[in-house]
C-alpha cells in the first residue's frame, strides 16, 4: 500500500558549503599535497645553483651628419621599432659573441656566450640592457661589460666600412675628372665631407652603465618558494579533491540519500553502533534504533506496521545489524517480536546470535515442521524477542520465496497482529528475492538501509526504480555508516548515544495533524 506522507527534499546546499564539505572529508589527502608542493620548492631553492646577474646600459645615438653627407649612409629605415629591433639582434649576434670571445680570452663557446647573455631595450628609450647569467658576480659584470663593447666596436666598424667603400668610390670618380674642373671640386669636397662622418661615428652609441659585480644572488629567497609551493600545492589539491569528488559516485550525504531515494531519513546509524558482530555485545548501543522505534511509531498513525520488510540496495549496507538492533528496541517495549531471515543467499544470524545454521525456516519447509516450534529466544535479556533463522540454503531461494507458503508463515508467525515481524529481506538490485516478497500481501510496510560512502547514485536510483514498481512503499531510509562525532551525534550525553532523528520534528507535525491514535508497535 502506498503512503500519503509526502517527502518534503532538502534545500541544496550552496557551492561554498559544499565545497567545505569536500574539504572535510578529504582534508588529509589535500593537505598532504600542500605539504608534499612546499617541500618540494624549498629543496629545489636549496639546492639551486646561485646566479648572478649583471647589467650593462647602452644608449644608441643617431648622427644625423651621416645622412646630410650621403645618402647611402642613413642611420635608420625611419620605423622607431623596427631600428631599435635590429640593434637587439646585433647586440645578440654571433659576430658580436665572437668578439667578447677574443676580448676576455674566455674557453667558452659562441653559442655558451649567447645563452649568458641577453638583451632587451629599454621601453620609451633608445637604450639596451645588456645581462648576463653566471655563477660567478665577477663573470657576469665583465661578460656584459665585454657585450657592451664589442657591440659598440661592431657598430662602428659596420659604418666606418660603409664610409671607406664610399670615399673609394668618390676617390675613383676624382680621379677620373679633369683636372680643376667642377666636378673635381664637388668630388674634392665630398671626400673632406666623409673625413667629418668617421668622427661622427664614434658618437654613434656609449655605454652609459657599466656592470658592476652583483652583492646577492638572483631568483626567489627561501621564503618565497616556500610561499610558490603553498600556492601551487593549494591549486593542485583543490583541483584534484573537485576532480575525485566527481568521478567518485558514492553518496557521502544524509540528504543525498533522501535526495535520490526520495525519501526521508529516519534515523542515522553511527559506526560505532554497528561495530560489535555479537548482537548481544551491542545491547548498550540501541540509542539509534530507539530513535527508529519512535520514528515508526509516527508511521503507525497512518498505516499498518505488523509486518516490516528491511532490505537495502546492494549488500554491505548494515540491513541484517539494523533488522537485528531494531527487533531488540522494540521488543525492550514488552511487545513480541519476530525477526525472520529471508536472505536464503547470504544468511548472517547465526553469526549474531551463535545459532545452529542447521535449523530454520527451511527445515520447516523440507520436513513439514512448524515454524513456530523452530523458534528460538537467544537472547535472555530480552525474552520478546524470537528469531527464526534461513536454515540451511536452498537451491531455488527465489522460487521458494514465491510459495504461497511463505505468506502463511509470515502471518501466522505475526499471530494477527499481536507479534511484530522483521523480516531481513535480500537486497534489492542484485537478485529477485526482495522484489518477490515486496509483491507479497503479508508485508505491509518496507524500510531501506543505505551506507555512507559506499552506494553509488547509480545504485540507488536502480533500487528506487524497483521500490517504484510495488505497491509497498517504503517508510524512509536508516543510514548507517556516519563516522562518530559528526553532526548528527549527541556524544555530549555520554558513551552509547550516538545519533540524532533527523526526521522527528517532520514526523510530529505530522502527527499533530493527524485526528488519530498512534498504533502501538
Amino acid at each position: 500500500m502506498r503512503s500519503d506522507t509526502r517527502f518534503e527534499p532538502p534545500a541544496e546546499s550552496n557551492s561554498i558549503s559544499t565545497a567545505l564539505e569536500v574539504l572535510r572529508r578529504r582534508w588529509p589527502l589535500a593537505l598532504g599535497i600542500v605539504l608534499v608542493c612546499t617541500v618540494i620548492s624549498a629543496i629545489q631553492q636549496k639546492r639551486a645553483t646561485p646566479t648572478y646577474k649583471a647589467s650593462a646600459s647602452v644608449a644608441l645615438q643617431h648622427a644625423p651628419q651621416l645622412e646630410q653627407i650621403i645618402g647611402s649612409l642613413s642611420s635608420g629605415s625611419g620605423e622607431p621599432q623596427r631600428d631599435i629591433n635590429t640593434e637587439v639582434t646585433i647586440a645578440h649576434s654571433p659576430e658580436v659573441a665572437q668578439g667578447v670571445r677574443t676580448q676576455l680570452g674566455n674557453q667558452l663557446s659562441v653559442g655558451e656566450l649567447l645563452s649568458i647573455a641577453s638583451v632587451e631595450a629599454a621601453p620609451n628609450a633608445e637604450v639596451l640592457d645588456i645581462t648576463a647569467s653566471t655563477g660567478d658576480p665577477r663573470e657576469s659584470a665583465r661578460i656584459a661589460n665585454a657585450f657592451a663593447n664589442q657591440f659598440i666596436t661592431f657598430r662602428a666598424n659596420q659604418q666606418l666600412n660603409a664610409i671607406n667603400a664610399v670615399k673609394n668610390q668618390l676617390q675613383q670618380q676624382l680621379n677620373a675628372a679633369p683636372a680643376g674642373s667642377a666636378e673635381a671640386g664637388s668630388l674634392q669636397s665630398q671626400i673632406q665631407r666623409l673625413a667629418q662622418a668617421r668622427a661622427a661615428v664614434s658618437a654613434g652609441a656609449s655605454i652609459i652603465g657599466r656592470a658592476t659585480p652583483p652583492g646577492s644572488p638572483s631568483g626567489m629567497r627561501l621564503s618565497t618558494a616556500v610561499i610558490l609551493g603553498l600556492v601551487i600545492g593549494l591549486a593542485l589539491a583543490f583541483t584534484l579533491l573537485f576532480l575525485l569528488e566527481s568521478l567518485d559516485r558514492r553518496i557521502k550525504t544524509v540528504e543525498d540519500f533522501e535526495r535520490e531515494y526520495r525519501l526521508s531519513a529516519l534515523t542515522v546509524v553511527p559506526q560505532s553502533s554497528m561495530g560489535p558482530v555479537r548482537a548481544d555485545e551491542r545491547s548498550e548501543l540501541l540509542e539509534p534504533f530507539r530513535i527508529l522505534r519512535s520514528a515508526l511509531e509516527f508511521a503507525a498513525v497512518t498505516r499498518a506496521m505488523d509486518t516490516l520488510l528491511i532490505t537495502s540496495a546492494v549488500p554491505g549496507e548494515g540491513k541484517t545489524t539494523v533488522s537485528v538492533d531494531l527487533a531488540q528496541a522494540i521488543a525492550l517495549t514488552k511487545r513480541r517480536v519476530v525477526l525472520l531471515e529471508l536472505d536464503l543467499r547470504m544468511p548472517t544470524f547465526a553469526r549474531h546470535f551463535g545459532l545452529d545454521p542447521r535449523r530454520g525456516l527451511t527445515t520447516a519447509l523440507l520436513r513439514g515442521e512448524a515454524p513456530a516450534d523452530l523458534l528460538v529466544e537467544p537472547l535472555p535479556d530480552v525474552p520478546n524477542l524470537s528469531v527464526l533463522p534461513s536454515g540451511p540454503l536452498p537451491h531455488n531461494p527465489s522460487e521458494l520465496l514465491a510459495s504461497p507458503v511463505i505468506g502463511e508463515i509470515i502471518s501466522e508467525l505475526g499471530n494477527n497482529g499481536e507479534t511484530m515481524v522483521i523480516i531481513d529481506a535480500p537486497p534489492l538490485n542484485p537478485v529477485a528475492d526482495a522484489q518477490i516478497l515486496l509483491n507479497s500481501s503479508a508485508v505491509q510496510a518496507t524500510l531501506v538501509i543505505a551506507r555512507l560512502n559506499k552506494t553509488t547514485r547509480d545504485e540507488v536510483r536502480r533500487a528506487r526504480a524497483i521500490l517504484d514498481r510495488h505497491m509497498v512503499e517504503p517508510i524512509g531510509l536508516v543510514i548507517t555508516g556516519m563516522r562518530d562525532g559528526g553532526r548528527y551525534s549527541y556524544s555530549a550525553y555520554g558513551e552509547g548515544v550516538g545519533t540524532v532523528d533527523v526526521n522527528a520534528e517532520r514526523a510530529s507535525r505530522r502527527s499533530r495533524r493527524s485526528t488519530k491514535n498512534p498504533l502501538p508497535l
